[in-house]
């Protein structure tokens, strides 16, 4: 029998937290024809800015190929435009268009309704403290990853 302690597992409770997390804001965004990984993409452009398509797949932690085919619909529907870097021919910068900026407030409203809902009965103390210890374990786990490549 395969056994690992999972009540005990930081990395078990943030997997499923975010999965909660996840099928919640899904099932609010179907409602308007809207997928989770669009709501990835154009949440990665409300916070990095213009960006490049292989920086975007870092950052929403997608293969290039599953972006491209999630920004070829989201340019279908005229959401996001793909433009030439000036610097590099090959590399394609990302860009959100004034036609999504509709569509981008339905998506936040969704995204506030499934937050209130998730920190339903935990103090704005323990919320500003949790953000602080998931922060602090990112940075734990960049850190020796980082250190760990350079070795």
């Amino acid at each position: 029998m395969l056994e690992y302690d999972f009540k005990e597992s930081i990395g078990y409770s943030v997997a499923m937290a975010y999965r909660a997390l996840r099928m919640a804001l899904d099932a609010k965004l179907v409602r308007y024809g809207i997928t989770f990984r669009q709501w990835q993409v154009l949440a990665g452009l409300a916070l990095e800015g213009e960006i490049s398509q292989v920086k975007l797949a870092e950052l929403i932690g997608v293969e290039g190929p599953t972006l491209v085919r999630i920004l070829d619909r989201m340019e279908h529907k005229g959401w996001i435009k793909r433009n030439v870097s000036s610097r590099d021919r090959r590399q394609k910068l990302i860009t959100p268009t004034k036609k999504v900026e509709g569509v981008w407030r339905k998506m936040t409203e969704c995204a506030h309704g499934v937050r209130n809902n998730a920190v339903k009965g935990i103090s704005t103390k323990e919320v500003a403290n949790l953000r602080r210890l998931l922060e602090k374990i990112r940075e734990n786990l960049d850190e020796k990853y980082v250190n760990e490549k350079s070795v």
